[in-house]
C-alpha cells in the first residue's frame, strides 16, 4: 500500500460505444468537459494540509520505529538476564560442589594429621617433621612481615602524625625547615620504594622457581598418576620358562615381539593422527587461559539444556581477548586431546593386558608341552606323536593369537562408531546451527528485500503522484489565474458600485443637513445683548459670601452625609485581631490559617442588601 488516495481523480462517467449512445451520459459528459478542473464535484488540494499530514504520518513512523528499537532493546536485556540467571545457577551448583570438595579435603586432612601424628601410626615421625616445618614457615612469615611490612606501617602512623604536628606551618616562617624535613621524607619514601621494589623483584623470582618446581614432569607423574610403562620385548620372566621343546619355545616367544610390534604401530599411527594436539599442552593458549577454559565447560554438565551455548557465552565473557573463532577451534583441539589421552591409555592399558595374558599362556602351554612329555616318557609315544601335539599346542597358540586379534579388532572397530558417533553428533549439531543461521540469514535477506521493494514501490509510487501534481498544479494554475483575472473585475465593478453609493449616501446627508439647518433658524431663541454679564457675579459666588440667602441654609454643608468607620470600629473587629495574631506568628500563609479566617464572623453580620457576589461562583 502506497498511502494514496486515487478516488477524486477517479471519474465515474461510463466509457463505451452502449454508454455515450444514452442522452444523459451524453450531457454528463459534455458538462464534465465544460466545467474541466474546476468542477464543483472536485475540491481544490489543500497543499498546507497535505503537508501537516505528511509530517504527522512521518512522526508517527518515528515513534513506531522508537517503539520497534525500544522492544528490541528490552528483548534483548530480557534474554542477557535469561542467560545471566542460568549462568548463576550454573555457578551456584559448582560453588555447592567446590565447598563439598573443601570440607571433604579438609576433613581429609585432619584426619591424616590426626592419624599420622598417632604413636601407632608408620609415619608418626615424618608428620612431626612436617609440624616443625610448618611451624618454621610460620615463625620465617613473622619474621619477614616484621622486616618488610611492619616498618612501612610504622612509617605510614610517622607521616601522618607529622603531617598532622606541621600542615599548620605552610606558609607561615618556619616553612624553611618544614621544607627541609620534607624533602629529608621524601629521600626516606625513595629509599623505601627501592627496597620494595627489590623484595617484589626477588618473590616473584622465588615465586616462577616454585612454580616451575610444581609444575615439573616428576611432581606431575607423582600427584596425575603416571602412564602406564610397558617394557618392550620378551621379558625375563617368559625366558627364564623352561619348555622341552625349543622350537616352541622360539614360537612362542616370537608372539612377545609380534604383540609389541602391532601396539607400537597403533601408537606411532596414533601419535601421527594426533600431531597437532601433540605440540603442546595448552593448545598455543597461555596456560591461565587454558586452565580458565578446562574449568568454565567442565562446570556445564552433559545434561544441561542449551550446553554449549551457555558454556560458550561464559567463555566470551571470561575470556574478552578471545574470539569466537578461536574458542571454538580451542574446543576442538581440547576435544581431541582428550580423545588422544584416553585412546592411549586404552592402548597401552591393553597392551599390558594382552602381554600378561600371553605369558599366562605361554606359561600354561609350557607347562602343557612338559606334561605331554612327560605323558610321552612314561606311556612310550612316539616321536610323530610328540610332533601332533606340538602343532596342536602351537595351533592353540595360533587360534588364540587369532581371537586376540579378533577381539582387538572388535575393540577398534567399537572405539571407531563410538568416534563416528560422536562426529555424527557434533556435525548433526553443526549442522543444525548452520540451518538456522541460514534462515535467519533467509530471512533476514527476505525482509531487506521485501523493505526495498516497498521503499521502491514508495518511491515510485510518490514519483508519480509527483509528477500527477505537478500537472494538475499547473492546470490549476492557469485556471487560477482566469479565476484571477474574473474576480479583479468583480471587485472592481463591486468597488465602483460602492463608490457611487458612498456619493449618494453624502448627497442625501448634505440635503438632511440643509433641512436640519432650515428647521434651527425657525426655532433658534432670541435673547438681548448684555456684555456686561461676563463680570457680574453669579448666584452661587454670592452665596458663598453670604449675600442673598437666608440665614438658616449652610451653603458649605456636604449635599450628602458621608457613612464610614471609625478606627474604634476597625480595631474591634475580630478578623482583624485575628489576622494580626497570625502575622505576627508567622502563620498567616497558612492553608489552615486561611480557612480560619474565612470562618471567622464579624461582631455585627452584614445586611443581606451589601454582600457582595462578585467573587462568588455562579451556580
Amino acid at each position: 500500500m502506497t498511502g494514496r488516495d486515487y478516488r477524486p481523480f477517479v471519474s465515474e462517467q461510463r466509457v463505451g460505444n452502449r454508454e455515450i449512445g444514452r442522452p444523459e451520459e451524453a450531457d454528463k459528459l459534455l458538462l464534465r468537459m465544460k466545467q474541466g478542473l474546476g468542477s464543483s464535484r472536485y475540491a481544490a488540494p489543500d497543499y498546507e494540509k497535505l503537508k501537516a499530514l505528511a509530517l504527522d504520518k512521518k512522526i508517527a513512523a518515528n515513534r513506531t520505529l522508537i517503539k520497534v528499537n525500544k522492544l528490541a532493546a528490552i528483548s534483548k536485556a530480557s534474554r542477557e538476564n535469561s542467560l545471566l540467571k542460568q549462568h548463576k545457577m550454573v555457578w551456584d551448583k559448582e560453588l555447592r560442589k567446590l565447598e563439598s570438595a573443601r570440607k571433604i579435603a579438609e576433613d581429609e586432612h585432619e584426619d591424616l594429621i590426626q592419624r599420622g601424628t598417632s604413636e601407632e601410626s608408620s609415619i608418626s615421625m615424618f608428620m612431626l617433621d612436617m609440624e616443625d616445618y610448618t611451624l618454621q614457615l610460620a615463625a620465617q612469615l613473622q619474621e619477614f612481615q616484621q622486616a618488610t611490612a611492619d616498618p612501612i606501617w610504622t612509617l605510614k602512623e610517622d607521616l601522618q602524625a607529622w603531617l598532622a604536628e606541621n600542615g599548620h606551618l605552610v606558609g607561615t616562617d618556619q616553612m624553611g625547615e618544614v621544607l627541609d624535613q620534607h624533602a629529608e621524607i621524601c629521600c626516606t619514601i625513595d629509599s623505601v620504594k627501592q627496597q620494595q621494589v627489590r623484595i617484589m623483584t626477588v618473590l616473584n623470582k622465588e615465586q616462577r622457581e616454585l612454580e616451575m618446581d610444581l609444575n615439573s614432569s616428576t611432581l606431575n607423574k607423582i600427584f596425575t598418576g603416571a602412564e602406564k610403562f610397558v617394557v618392550e620385548g620378551i621379558p625375563e620372566e617368559a625366558t627364564e620358562l623352561s619348555c622341552p621343546h625349543k622350537a616352541l619355545k622360539e614360537s612362542v616367544l616370537k608372539e612377545f615381539i609380534v604383540l609389541d610390534r602391532r601396539y607400537k604401530g597403533m601408537l606411532k599411527e596414533l601419535d601421527k593422527r594426533h600431531e597437532f594436539v601433540r605440540r603442546s599442552d595448552t593448545g598455543e593458549w597461555d596456560p591461565n587461559d587454558h586452565f580458565t577454559f578446562q574449568a568454565l565447560v567442565e562446570q556445564h554438565s552433559h545434561d544441561l539444556p542449551n550446553r554449549r551455548t551457555l558454556y560458550m557465552d561464559r567463555l566470551r565473557r571470561q575470556l574478552p581477548h578471545k574470539t569466537r573463532a578461536e574458542l571454538v577451534e580451542h574446543e576442538e583441539w581440547v576435544r581431541s586431546h582428550r580423545y588422544y589421552n584416553n585412546h592411549r591409555k586404552t592402548l597401552i592399558n591393553t597392551w599390558a593386558k594382552s602381554k600378561q595374558e600371553l605369558y599366562n599362556k605361554a606359561e600354561a602351554v609350557f607347562a602343557d608341552a612338559f606334561l605331554a612329555e612327560e605323558l610321552q616318557r612314561v606311556s612310550l609315544i612316539n616321536h610323530q606323536k610328540q610332533q601332533e601335539i606340538c602343532q596342536q599346542l602351537y595351533e592353540k597358540i595360533q587360534l588364540w593369537r587369532e581371537q586376540k586379534m579378533e577381539a582387538e579388532r572388535l575393540e577398534a572397530e567399537i572405539e571407531a562408531r563410538k568416534q563416528e558417533k560422536m562426529e555424527k553428533q557434533r556435525t548433526r549439531e553443526w549442522e543444525i546451527e548452520q540451518k538456522r543461521r541460514a534462515a535467519d540469514k533467509e530471512k533476514i535477506g527476505e525482509f531487506h528485500t521485501r523493505l526495498e521493494k516497498e521503499q521502491e514501490m514508495a518511491e515510485k509510487a510518490n514519483q508519480q503522484r509527483l509528477e500527477e501534481l505537478q500537472r494538475l498544479m499547473k492546470v490549476q494554475a492557469e485556471h487560477d489565474q482566469e479565476r484571477v483575472s474574473y474576480r479583479k473585475e468583480v471587485v472592481a465593478r463591486k468597488l465602483q458600485a460602492r463608490q457611487e453609493e458612498i456619493e449618494r449616501k453624502l448627497e442625501e446627508e448634505q440635503e438632511k443637513e440643509r433641512r436640519l439647518q432650515a428647521l434651527r433658524e425657525t426655532v433658534q431663541p432670541v435673547v438681548e445683548t448684555d456684555p456686561m454679564r461676563i463680570l457680574q457675579a453669579t448666584q452661587a459666588s454670592n452665596a458663598r459670601l453670604g449675600i442673598g440667602i437666608e440665614e438658616d441654609i449652610n451653603i458649605q454643608k456636604p449635599l450628602f452625609d458621608l457613612k464610614g468607620f471609625s478606627a474604634d470600629k476597625v480595631i474591634s473587629d475580630p478578623r482583624l485581631k485575628l489576622e494580626q495574631e497570625l502575622r505576627r506568628a508567622g502563620l498567616h500563609t497558612n492553608p489552615y490559617a486561611m480557612k480560619l479566617l474565612s470562618q471567622t464572623k464579624p461582631l455585627r453580620p452584614p445586611r443581606k442588601d451589601q454582600e457582595s457576589t462578585l467573587f462568588k461562583d455562579p451556580k
